[in-house]
């Protein structure tokens, strides 16, 4: 066999899909499963993650928080029960899952956050999806420099939006 054979070899199988064809449950139908080591934001005991709708999914394809590290945002949501308005900081740990104080959250006002109008597009669509509901931006201080920021409103008994990581040095 040829160098140029085994190369092409290699390639074939460098491009083959790694999960065999097998349906990825995290594809962003759901929340984001593990993020690092520290347990921010994956599966906890008692946390309800529910199905995301599609409109949220299409709206957060290619776009992304712009910070030193830019990174994508993630559509999520979680069962919140009977719950008829957005969660205090220390409802949205016990939420989200988060193993963070409260005291690490500030809730924040869209329009403030936004200022450039940069993520418009995920609020408008997240105003349609939850029928007019209120929008707020929680971040949370992760460290001295890694931040998460969660666009969440609520709708029938779901906290839902997206989230995204960034690095503000």
């Amino acid at each position: 066999m040829s160098s140029d054979d085994a190369y092409a070899a290699f390639l074939d199988k460098a491009n083959e899909d790694p999960s065999g064809g097998r349906a990825d449950r995290t594809n962003g139908a759901h929340a984001s499963g593990a993020n690092g080591a520290n347990g921010l934001n994956g599966n906890h005991p008692g946390v309800s993650q529910t199905e995301v709708p599609q409109r949220l999914v299409t709206a957060a394809r290619d776009r992304f928080y712009v910070s030193d590290s830019d990174e994508p945002w993630v559509p999520v949501s979680y069962g919140i029960g009977e719950a008829s308005s957005l969660p205090t900081e220390d409802e949205f740990v016990g939420i989200t899952g988060l193993n963070k104080p409260a005291d690490s959250i500030t809730i924040l006002d869209p329009v403030d956050w936004d200022s450039q109008g940069q993520y418009k597009p995920l609020i408008d669509e997240l105003r349609v999806e939850s029928k007019g509901n209120d929008v707020r931006v929680y971040r949370v201080q992760i460290d001295s420099v890694r931040v998460e920021y969660w666009l969440v409103s609520h709708l029938d008994g779901n906290l839902l939006g997206y989230k995204a990581k960034a690095v503000e040095s």
